[in-house]
């Protein structure tokens, strides 16, 4: 789905939940003063806050959809998950406000205002358009797989919890039971506490880099693995960015291949997972001509440049060195492997010339621990 459609779906459940909860928290508010509920009144004035709360799904959402620039080469989702978190903490704000105003009342004993009847209909239209709200903008959170759209809907579900506590407090004041709604609320703020928790947990994970589920490791390795020219995979490590996944893998080679070959290797691992996982959005190939534990054996051998210079100093009486085309160093398991290239007419079709050759120049380093093998090739 194209990120400018995303951030169209995001605003327009953003704005349809907005309007209906500004018209909601008016009512709530005029009614809850009218009708002489403190409850409804205090649900009003939350409700309005929720306006807030939706105003940041607006802005997150929108800049979310930007695409990368040159400060932010990845993209800006984690804005989005920026405003989780936070939208994750009002719910946690509200879940403690809930519980301490329910054992306010259990131990303070502080009596309950007799509301109108009338209210209860306010109580029961805002249940029921919260619950609505709830069922819509977890619709459109899934379908762009938003978490900030499902913890706005739940944010709605919580509102639709707060009525019913509303609910249940104008019916116990009316019918004498004046606790009632205290030991409700405390239950509706521990669900709404664990709900919160799990998506800020979810979050928190994702903005330390936090890598993908085994499942989906084990199964972008065995897809790399498929791919003609890859011998074996290391360091596949993965991180999440908003809901798509970027990763860095090593991979094996044969290690007497071109680096252009290599470089095609690495290039189709990159394309093929970017076609076959929906949610990876980048790639960085790193090719090894062997495994990890061998190179560090290499890692303290000279450059090319100090080799050449010792090779010049070795070499340069054997007559053919002035003629070679090409040198070819491999750096494997701790040991430099040298080939040379020569021009086949300095042998003359002569085999035991070209015996002696690669003699020649084998002994001329043989002293030389770090270099395990001389070859020399015709062209």
């Amino acid at each position: 789905m194209e990120l400018e459609q995303l951030y169209r779906t995001a605003r327009r459940a953003t704005v349809i939940t907005a309007i209906i909860t500004a018209s909601l928290a008016f009512l709530k508010i005029l009614l809850g003063t009218l009708g002489h509920s403190q409850a409804l009144l205090a649900d009003g004035i939350h409700s309005f806050a929720d306006l807030f709360t939706s105003a940041l799904v607006l802005f997150a959402a929108k800049i979310g959809v930007r695409r990368p620039d040159q400060d932010h080469p990845y993209g800006h989702r984690r804005v989005e998950t920026l405003a989780t978190v936070i939208l994750s903490l009002i719910l946690i704000s509200v879940a403690v406000s809930i519980a301490y105003d329910g054992l306010h009342r259990i131990f303070m004993h502080e009596p309950i205002t007799r509301p109108s009847y009338y209210v209860i209909i306010v109580a029961v239209i805002s249940i029921l358009a919260n619950e609505l709200l709830y069922h819509y903008a977890m619709y459109e959170g899934n379908k762009i797989d938003s978490d900030l759209l499902r913890s706005n809907a739940w944010h709605n579900r919580s509102d639709a919890l707060v009525s019913v506590v509303v609910l249940v407090s104008i019916i116990g004041s009316l019918l004498g039971a004046h606790y009632l709604d205290a030991i409700g609320a405390i239950i509706i703020s521990i669900l709404i506490f664990m709900m919160a928790f799990k998506l800020i947990w979810r979050s928190i994970k994702e903005l330390i880099d936090t890598g993908v589920e085994d499942h989906i490791a084990q199964d972008i390795t065995q897809h790399i693995l498929q791919v003609p020219g890859v011998d074996a995979v290391h360091q596949l490590r993965t991180r999440s960015h908003g809901k798509n996944i970027l990763l860095d893998v090593h991979i094996e080679v044969d290690p007497k291949i071109s680096i252009s070959e290599g470089h095609y290797i690495s290039e189709k691992v990159n394309l093929s997972l970017l076609e076959h996982f929906e949610k990876i959005i980048d790639v960085t190939v790193h090719i090894d001509p062997e495994e990890e534990e061998y190179f560090i054996r290499s890692k303290d051998l000279p450059d090319r440049k100090t080799i050449l210079n010792l090779l010049d100093q070795r070499w340069h009486n054997i007559p053919s060195y002035s003629q070679i085309e090409k040198t070819v160093i491999h750096y494997l398991r701790g040991k430099l492997g040298i080939e040379i290239y020569l021009p086949l007419s300095i042998i003359d079709n002569d085999t035991a010339k070209k015996m002696h050759l690669d003699q020649a120049y084998q002994n001329a380093v043989k002293d030389v621990s770090y270099i395990s093998m001389v070859r020399v090739y015709l062209n």
